[in-house]
Formats: C-alpha cells, structure tokens, sequence
C-alpha cells in the first residue's frame, strides 16, 4: 500500500469527521504553520481550548494576494483575484474528545489558471490534557498546483494558555507536521518541521468579544525528494506567519470574525523554497471574513474537571 492510501486511510481511522487546526486563532485549510482549518473563534471570547458541548458550523471566504506566482502571469494576485472558500464543522463527542472537518473550494481564480474547484480536506481531534492543556492530531490533503498529484499533511500539536489578566491570555503551541507531495509515475518528496506558535488572545469580560495577534515560527528537520511538477529538490526554509483576527458573538446562536494574515513560505526566486500547493504553498497574505453558527448539545449533569471554560 502506497504512502497516500496509508495516510487517507489513517484519516478515515480519525472518526470520519474532524477539524484541524488550533484553537488560539490558527488558520486553515492549506499547509501554514499555525494550523490546517478553523478552530472554535468562540474559544477565545469564552475561554475554552476544546468545546465543552454541542457543535458548530463555519464558512468564510478568504481573498489571497501575492507577488507574481501562478502560471506564467507577471502581475500580482490582487485583492478579489483569487477567493478559497471554507466550510467546516466541529462537535464535542465526549467530555474528553471534539472531532472536526473541513473542506476548501476556489469559486474564484484568475483566468490562467485551471485549478480544480475542489481543492483540500482536513480532519483532526482534541483532546484536554489539563485545565489549560491539550493535545491536537491533525491531517489533510488536497491538490498540486496544475497537476494531478497531491499533497497530504500530518500534525502533533500540545497547546497551553497562561491566563495574564480577566480579559486577556498568552498561549503557546508546539509539535511536528510532514507534508508529502506525490503524483503517480514522477518523483515524490517529504519534508517535516518543529512548529512553535505564540498568541495574545484578548476577550470582553461579558464574553461577546474576542480578538487575537499570532506570530508561528515553523524550522525544517527532515526533507527527502523533490518537487513532483518541477522534478527539482525540495529545500524549505525556515517560516515566520503572522495573524491578527477578531470575533463577535452577536446572538447566543451567531458570530462574525475577520482575520488578516501574512503567510511565509520560500523566496519568489527560488523555486525549490516553495511549494506546489495553491493554499500556503508561497508567500502570500490573506483576508479572511466569516460567520458561525452553534449547535447546543446536550446537557451533561457531571462536568468534566478537565474541561478548559472559564466562562461557566
């Protein structure tokens, strides 16, 4: 069995339905170091790492700009240029457990290009470890840049927040991801990096309001191969992102966020830096702007100890 069927298959073996990305305002869908997918924006303007009960579901668009990178066009990605669309879902299983998933599509692109409308899924599960500790696994995968092939990622991530004042906390992330690009009959390649991620999560004490600034470093460890569409060896370099975003709890049921984000990742003059992936896979910065909508679950007579919210 082929790398990509074990890691599609390890993904199913996640729980079918399942999120990948991190509570602390990390982002989603691509290969960035902060995350693959939204988490909970709530968790921030309530004070929770997993979700104590019930669900919710996501979508928001985001607006990539760039330096020439696509194709063999020499102007820019502006604003409106190119559009990811995200939809994605989360619930809290059990007391101990929430699983997620979500899905990218590209409603809009520029005219030379042709990638595909569907573009990457990403599952994951959290876990408590602690009152302000937990433990994420996390995959994804999707498709290369004008091409067949793929990319699939894994990630092992421990989160910890350190309450500062009633309205504000630091947090910090750290773990490994491995990213494969991959198309049948051409040459594959692996790389892994060490992420380390720092957030100030601010919020109104009422909890309506939240806002986040974020700054991910990510250092390559291990790479092996190349880059499937060029042929040529893969170097990655080491990234620094940066993320400031806000959310807004207008009704018990609904909340509003935007974020902007810088994403790094190689040099626009070396092709080896960077990667064949539309989502994350070069220098970019995006503009993100969403709504949620919450699933109240069932009541739990016996709260878990474990459970992160200060909010109750």
């Amino acid at each position: 069995m082929t790398r990509t069927a074990w890691t599609l298959l390890a993904l199913a073996g996640l729980g079918g339905t399942a999120l990948a990305e991190q509570e602390d305002g990390g982002r989603t869908g691509g290969v960035e170091a902060l995350a693959l997918t939204h988490g909970s924006h709530r968790g921030i303007s309530q004070d929770y790492l997993v979700r104590p009960s019930g669900g919710e579901l996501s979508a928001q668009i985001r607006l990539v700009m760039s330096e020439p990178s696509l194709g063999p066009a020499t102007e820019p990605l502006r604003l409106t240029d190119l559009g990811l669309f995200d939809i994605s879902g989360r619930w809290s299983l059990l007391s101990k457990l929430e699983v997620s998933a979500a899905v990218t599509l590209v409603p809009k692109q520029p005219s030379y290009t042709d990638e595909k409308p569907w573009q990457s899924v990403a599952l994951g599960l959290r876990s408590p470890l602690g009152r302000k500790v937990a433990v994420s696994l996390t995959g994804a995968g999707g498709h290369l840049l004008d091409h067949t092939g793929m990319w699939t990622r894994e990630a092992l991530m421990i989160e910890w927040r350190k309450p500062i004042a009633q309205v504000l906390d630091f947090g910090v992330s750290g773990g490994m991801d491995a990213i494969t690009l991959s198309d049948k009959g051409s040459r594959s390649g692996l790389f892994s990096e060490v992420v380390v991620a720092t957030s100030a999560l601010f919020r109104e004490p009422s909890g309506h309001w939240g806002g986040w600034v974020g700054v991910a470093y990510a250092l390559p460890v291990f790479t092996r191969g190349g880059d499937p569409t060029t042929g040529m060896d893969l170097d990655p370099q080491p990234r620094l992102d940066l993320r400031l975003g806000n959310v807004l709890s207008i009704t018990k049921e609904w909340d509003l966020f935007a974020e902007i984000a810088i994403v790094d990742r190689g040099d626009l003059s070396n092709p080896q830096t960077r990667l064949p992936i539309l989502d994350g896979g070069f220098d970019q910065q995006q503009v993100m702007l969403g709504v949620t909508r919450h699933i109240e679950g069932p009541k739990r007579r016996n709260r878990d100890p474990l459970q992160l919210s200060r909010a109750e």
